[in-house]
């Protein structure tokens, strides 16, 4: 099993203690990062990314960022980089690449990992037929990826079930800055009355399997530029 650092335990540093809250894909293969606008959600992203990159170094990264914005520019040229109107080409092309697996013509099994920003926005712009055809290719992955080391990684505003099928097959799951009483009853219902209105950007709570609430200080990154690096590698190799 694998276990990658990912943010701060707010418990422990509130005494000065910094311990990292762990991922592990093998037990919970798929994430979200969700919260409004400004809440830290990228910063959060890239951070995870880069670590992932760092203790996987045979992972492959699919990035699609249908937001389109500067976040992600330094990948601009790269093979499995997507922006906005290709971000349906980089689905069908990380689908094939899971199915390649599923069918055994590739044997490989290194991290393979499928990076969507803003999914919700990418199914509201599709016609209907389309959509449904698109939200059944992720729910596919999400529900049997796992076999193939083939992880999905949303990062979102909210995570809507109308826009993601099978979203319960997703065990990572980190919240930005304040929710709004919905998002709490969304994802975090069992926890809302834990969740103070405090939240700063960089900081929320994450879930892992429904379970492990936590609160987290997303920590600071002293180079950024190195950030990108790490992730830029994942996506050219």
């Amino acid at each position: 099993m694998m276990n990658i650092e990912l943010f701060l335990n707010e418990n422990f540093l509130k005494y000065h203690i910094e311990t990292y809250i762990l991922w592990n894909p093998d037990i919970a293969p798929h994430g979200a990062i969700f919260g409004a606008t400004g809440s830290g959600k990228t910063y959060a992203e890239k951070l995870l990314l880069a670590r992932v990159s760092l203790k996987c170094p045979d992972s492959q990264y699919y990035i699609c960022d249908f937001k389109g914005d500067s976040d992600f520019s330094f990948l601009t040229g790269e093979t499995r980089f997507y922006r906005y109107g290709e971000c349906q080409k980089g689905l069908e092309d990380f689908y094939a690449h899971f199915l390649a697996r599923q069918s055994g013509k590739e044997s490989a099994r290194n991290f393979l990992l499928l990076v969507w920003d803003e999914w919700a926005s990418y199914i509201l712009s599709l016609d209907k037929k389309t959509a449904e055809e698109e939200k059944k290719k992720l729910a596919v992955l999400l529900m049997l990826g796992r076999s193939f080391n083939v992880h999905v990684l949303l990062c979102m505003q909210r995570l809507d079930v109308a826009y993601i099928q099978a979203r319960d097959c997703i065990g990572l799951v980190i919240a930005t800055g304040n929710l709004s009483e919905e998002g709490k009853e969304m994802m975090f219902h069992d926890y809302k009355k834990k969740m103070e209105p405090n939240r700063k950007r960089g900081t929320g709570y994450m879930l892992v399997n429904g379970t492990d609430f936590t609160p987290f200080v997303v920590p600071e990154v002293t180079d950024p530029e190195l950030l990108n690096f790490y992730i830029q590698q994942a996506v050219k190799r």
